[in-house]
């Protein structure tokens, strides 16, 4: 990877997984969905900055209540998660395409609409809010292969450098080559 010392050539990024069956997933499935493994950081993002607002607090004073005012908030973004992969497969595209903050908005419009729950409008309000979220020129651009430098934006107290203006991300023609290597555990005498 141009981003990394050497281009990446020869780097070996060791995988642990608790994914021991193969038939669960193959090495090569668990390798591929590695630059995936971000999404977790998104959909925290989803949750503290489009869904409950930037700056808001819980507004509950009890545990028990906090408690259940995070699941309200994690029960939400599962179904507007949830609706955003219907959508995508509905019309063919990546679920990372669709973007999350616009089916939130599409969402909290349609939900102050009464007439949009009457039992003979369901359908025709489903297929327009489907319609809505994966509108063309709505849509996230493709962005898999690519690759950002690994940077923070503040210094805090991590061990990555401090974002430079001139770290951007890099575009690239093709994904990533994989190539798996059997990395056996040292044996213990």
């Amino acid at each position: 990877m141009p981003d990394r010392k050497g281009d990446g050539k020869g780097e070996l990024i060791c995988l642990i997984t608790t994914i021991t069956d193969p038939e669960q997933a193959s090495a090569q499935e668990l390798a591929e969905t590695y630059h995936e493994r971000w999404e977790h950081e998104t959909a925290n993002k989803q949750i503290k900055t489009y869904l409950r607002g930037p700056g808001r607090v819980l507004r509950s004073k009890s545990p028990d209540m906090v408690r259940q005012e995070i699941y309200g908030y994690l029960l939400t973004h599962y179904a507007v998660a949830a609706l955003i992969c219907e959508a995508a497969i509905e019309a063919g595209i990546d679920p990372d395409r669709i973007k999350f903050k616009r089916t939130v908005r599409v969402v909290r419009r349609r939900a102050a609409d009464p007439a949009a729950f009457s039992p003979e409008h369901q359908r025709q309000t489903r297929a327009e809010v489907m319609a809505d979220i994966t509108q063309k020129n709505h849509l996230n651009p493709e962005r898999r292969n690519r690759t950002c430098p690994r940077v923070v934006k503040r210094a805090r107290h991590s061990s990555f450098p401090v974002k430079k203006p001139t770290d951007t991300t890099i575009r690239h023609d093709r994904p990533p080559t994989i190539d798996l290597a059997n990395v056996l555990p040292a044996e213990t005498p």
